[in-house]
């Protein structure tokens, strides 16, 4: 397979649906606390400035939580939420004494930055604030010397600006490893490092829609091998295994890269072929059928144990879209291939629901 749809396949464990959601959320949340804090800088410590630009943030807040209820989320409506809170801050932090301590939230920047981005812009933008404020403070400690801010606050601020965004970009690596890894395993069968069931179906349903844009022919096969359960039962589980396992290999090693193939279960497979005819699809599926024919596996007393295998084939049609209807329609020409002598490759009828 190649590496972008590996990549397609183990970013989708990251959640998507919930990283939407957690943005969709923590919007609403931010704009809720902006709106109060506005209101309180208002009627209570008549602090107009930062009551205005509260207001303002807490509708942007908002419109960015309305765009994440209606359309995928995108990179613009995160940087300008960012960009806003730290605003925000910026205003409080600037427009008060900094014996008030507001000047702390501005470390905060780094880990939201690496929370909501990826590493590359998450960097960019946590060093273009870091520089921003840095700047900021500068500017006032030499032109407005009266808020209170000096050259050991600047040097505090910029060693917690530079210490916490290596620590969030530590942690922001360390959390996308060991995203990728969960996703690996949880797609991934433990025995034949093929994809399982739930690798099978991210997979699918991307090819299906590559299929339904382009109108390419989709075709899929099912194969099983042949007698196995004698396998296990005259040499043992772990012989059984070690079949399993060079069945795999054999199979990807006949497959392309753009193939995609997963263990059902037992000794069942099932590969995906995309942008292949039928007629093309048969010959692969002929292939790997030799290949696994052709496997033998020694055992201490120099003798070899083999097996063969048998292939239910289709491909997509009007009424041959879903997963559900191509497996169906393999399975039954697999049915047909162990009922006419096994070994062998059927190739579903196209009549065949």
């Amino acid at each position: 397979m190649n590496e972008n749809l590996k990549r397609i396949y183990t970013d989708d464990l990251a959640d998507v649906e919930g990283y939407r959601r957690f943005i969709f959320i923590g919007s609403f949340i931010g704009c809720s606390f902006l709106l109060l804090f506005s209101f309180i800088d208002y009627f209570f410590l008549d602090l107009y400035l930062d009551s205005a630009v509260e207001a303002i943030g807490a509708v942007v807040l908002f419109i960015i939580h309305r765009i994440e209820a209606k359309r995928p989320t995108q990179l613009w409506p995160v940087i300008l939420g960012i960009l806003t809170v730290a605003l925000v801050i910026m205003v409080g932090v600037f427009a008060s004494p900094s014996a008030d301590g507001y000047v702390v939230w501005l470390s905060l920047f780094p880990f939201i930055c690496f929370l909501l981005l990826d590493k590359k812009t998450a960097f960019i933008l946590s060093i273009f604030l870091s520089v921003l404020f840095i700047s900021a403070l500068i500017y006032f400690s030499v032109y407005y010397p009266e808020k209170g801010f000096n050259i050991y606050g600047i040097v505090a601020t910029t060693g917690a600006l530079t210490c916490g965004t290596i620590l969030a970009w530590a942690y922001a690596d360390n959390r996308t490893k060991m995203i990728h890894l969960l996703a690996k395993q949880a797609k991934t069968d433990a025995l034949t490092s093929l994809l399982n069931r739930r690798g099978l179906m991210s997979s699918f349903n991307l090819y299906i829609a590559l299929y339904k844009r382009h109108k390419q022919d989709l075709c899929v096969f099912i194969l099983d091998l042949d007698n196995f359960k004698l396998v296990n039962d005259t040499f043992g589980h772990d012989v059984g295994d070690i079949l399993i396992i060079e069945c795999a290999n054999a199979i990807k090693a006949e497959l392309r890269d753009v193939d995609c193939v997963a263990r059902l279960g037992g000794e069942e497979y099932i590969a995906i072929l995309p942008n292949t005819s039928l007629a093309e699809a048969e010959v692969i599926a002929l292939r790997v059928k030799n290949t696994i024919e052709g496997l033998a596996i020694k055992q201490p007393d120099n003798s070899c144990v083999k097996i063969t295998a048998s292939i239910g084939l289709t491909c997509t049609s009007e009424n041959r879209e879903s997963f559900d209807a191509l497996y169906k329609s393999a399975d039954q020409a697999l049915y047909k291939a162990k009922n006419n002598g096994r070994n062998r490759v059927v190739v579903a009828e196209k009549n065949n629901q």
